[in-house]
């Protein structure tokens, strides 16, 4: 064994007695060396990868902070979430790196979370784009182009990117989940790819998104491991085994842990509901106990559905993308005869429905405007005959529909987790009415 090896194996023994949670979640992983890895530690794949020769120029202190912050990112979930489609790797890790900075290294004022100065999270690869961000927002007048000027997408980096005075750390306003983050870090990267950089900036930003890229390679979905991590958050509720987790970071990993809601799921069982309006009874020889009074039943595995598009200027292409794959690797079955799609911001943007297709090319779309459900629930309505349910693609933002019927069979995905939260509660109290959303 190693000297190295050594260390790392007195840092995991301790945490069995000072931080039983750290030590449960990392006793599923195997730590192992890999001396192609250019960076100190990564996580997936059920093992925890180190660079030996970036680890052993490293301090005992040191060692345990890229090993504990590996840990974090286990917990928090992201090694074995969902990936969205088509993911930037590299923009995955930085994501990440911003959640586990606000969680785990930062002190929440009322003005938003700041980074403590003592501590190693302020270099995060994540944490250091952003600041590196930060300072350009303050240096440039149109650090997104001229095109963003007054938009909320560059209110909300300038309300996210800045330098606290006291501390010189980075300061984040609001509190987002990880495909948040997610989502805004790749519009903030293609954006400042577009308006432009200097060459050495630009340069520098491209290093790190390949460097961010090798730290989240391993990553995929894995619903056991997420179990897992799930038991073990249970478990140290349960005992009090939190060792040295603080309460912000016990929130952050609690809320984060939270594995049971999946949008497949939800749309499973939108499809069942089809099937099952579509019960018959059929008439068999009459049983010797019961006669005719036990029926048989036959389903008939076809049906036609309506999805309803929300094409409002809120909804962008992207969030468009997510939901043609996530409808299509789930309805393109032999239970789903046909699906219709109508378009709507304020009215309906085309009277007679079109036929679903593998790619939509929204630039025909005419829509952009503001957003009105009552269009979308009349047309189904007046063809209930017709479908056996409605699907609502949105963001939520709209007047509350009045609904004509109460046996309605509606599922709205909305394109946000925050979207979710805002939304869901109302959309639910609408009878037939049930609703989800999109991770990413």
């Amino acid at each position: 064994m190693s000297n190295l090896e050594k260390r790392i194996k007195n840092i995991v023994s301790h945490w069995f007695i000072t931080e039983p949670l750290l030590f449960g979640v990392q006793a599923a992983h195997s730590i192992i060396p890999n001396p192609n890895l250019n960076i100190p530690v990564r996580s997936g794949k059920m093992r925890i990868e180190y660079s030996p020769k970036l680890l052993e120029a490293m301090s005992d202190q040191q060692v345990e902070f890229y090993l504990k912050n590996e840990v974090f990112r286990i917990m928090l979930g992201h090694p074995y979430a969902r990936l969205p489609l088509n993911p930037r790797y590299g923009i995955l890790s930085i994501a990440s790196d911003v959640c586990i900075y606000a969680s785990c290294y930062c002190r929440r004022t009322p003005s938003g979370f700041v980074g403590l100065s003592d501590s190693y999270g302020n270099d995060l690869p994540g944490v250091l784009y952003l600041k590196n961000q930060a300072v350009r927002f303050g240096t440039l007048t149109h650090p997104l182009g001229i095109k963003w000027e007054g938009s909320e997408e560059l209110k909300f980096f300038q309300r996210n990117l800045s330098i606290d005075h006291y501390s010189g750390n980075l300061k984040i306003v609001d509190d987002l989940s990880f495909e948040q983050w997610y989502r805004r870090i790749l519009f903030l990267v293609k954006e400042t790819a577009i308006a432009g950089e200097d060459a050495g900036k630009a340069e520098s930003s491209e290093s790190l998104l390949e460097a961010e890229s090798e730290e989240s390679e391993l990553w995929e979905e894995n619903q056991e491991a997420q179990q897992h991590i799930k038991d073990q958050i249970k478990k140290a509720e349960a005992d009090a085994g939190w060792g040295g987790i603080g309460g912000e970071q016990q929130r952050a990993i609690k809320d984060s842990a939270d594995f049971s809601f999946d949008y497949r799921r939800a749309l499973t069982h939108f499809r069942q509901s089809i099937v099952t309006a579509n019960r018959t009874l059929t008439r068999m020889r009459p049983n010797r106990r019961y006669g005719f009074s036990a029926m048989g039943s036959r389903y008939e595995r076809k049906a036609n559905i309506l999805i309803a598009v929300d094409v409002s200027g809120s909804i962008t292409d992207e969030s468009f993308e997510h939901f043609t794959h996530a409808i299509k690797n789930f309805f393109f079955l032999k239970i789903i005869e046909k699906i219709d799609l109508i378009f709507f911001d304020v009215n309906l943007k085309n009277t007679k429905p079109v036929q679903f297709r593998k790619k939509i090319d929204l630039d025909k779309i005419k829509g952009r405007g503001g957003t009105n459900f009552q269009p979308a629930f009349d047309f189904f309505e007046d063809h209930k005959s017709e479908y056996s349910g409605l699907i609502i693609f949105t963001d939520g933002e709209g007047n509350i529909p009045v609904q004509k019927y109460s046996n309605n069979n509606i599922l709205w995905i909305l394109d946000s987790r925050l979207a979710y939260e805002k939304n869901h509660q109302w959309i639910n109290t609408l009878a037939g009415n049930k609703s989800t959303y999109l991770p990413f």
